[in-house]
């Protein structure tokens, strides 16, 4: 019981805490799913792989708009996960927020334009030119987490919180206060979350399902990453 509420009261001071711990729950839910649902289609006499092979070709044929819209989907979906649990898990009356659109549609249009394409692209550039020559498959992996922590983070952290920032009409100035007050401390929420995810997806995870695994724990990042960039705008509201 101690442990219990220990774990509890560190969920309720740390946001990064309940959003990683939400999203591997899940995650683990969604595999559990998949297996129970390729074994009734292998009895039933159909195939539920039927969605994911489409979602795979289309990665092949048109990967950057794919991804896009993948990333509009997640985002938006993990926004509204944030507003309804992650905000919602403070309420004390049993009476969540309502749900804030506006809010929900900034995060689908940041994914889309920007998370779904400067991954693609990094990804692109990490596994082709810059370690395509490591042969040591340890070397490798070592070498891509590294630099994906150390450029591709503060990276992509800076353009989220700077496209935020022009959606929501804040412009420069709002740009320059979220960099200036919260860009540290996500990025080493992401050294704390993306390295143990990549290390698992680029050695664990079967290659068909590495798109799936990080769709899903993208979701649950992109979740936090709205409720940091909300709670600075909340906290600006109140002043």
């Amino acid at each position: 019981m101690n442990l219990i509420r220990k774990v509890k009261a560190t969920m309720r001071e740390d946001p990064l805490t309940r959003t990683v711990g939400v999203g591997y729950g899940c995650f683990v839910a969604i595999l559990f799913a998949l297996c129970c649902a390729h074994m009734a289609g292998s009895a039933h006499g159909f195939s539920p792989g039927t969605a994911w092979d489409f979602y795979t070709t289309a990665l092949i044929q048109k990967p950057l708009l794919t991804k896009s819209l993948t990333s509009c989907g997640t985002n938006a979906f993990s926004d509204a996960l944030c507003q309804k649990l992650v905000v919602g898990f403070n309420a004390t009356e049993g009476v969540g927020p309502k749900m804030d659109v506006e809010r929900f549609a900034h995060a689908a249009v940041t994914g889309i334009v920007w998370s779904g394409p400067v991954t693609h692209y990094w990804y692109n550039l990490l596994f082709g030119k810059i370690t395509a020559p490591i042969k040591d498959p340890i070397v490798g992996l070592i070498v891509r987490i590294f630099l994906d922590a150390i450029i591709f983070s503060p990276v992509t952290v800076s353009g989220y919180f700077a496209i935020r920032s022009i959606l929501e009409g804040s412009g420069f100035a709002g740009v320059k206060e979220k960099l200036t007050t919260r860009l540290f401390t996500t990025v080493v929420g992401a050294w704390k979350f993306w390295p143990a995810v990549n290390v698992i997806n680029f050695s664990i995870v079967p290659i068909p399902f590495r798109v799936l695994y990080m769709n899903v724990l993208s979701v649950f990042w992109s979740g936090y990453l709205t409720f940091v960039n909300s709670k600075k705008i909340a906290a600006q509201n109140k002043a």
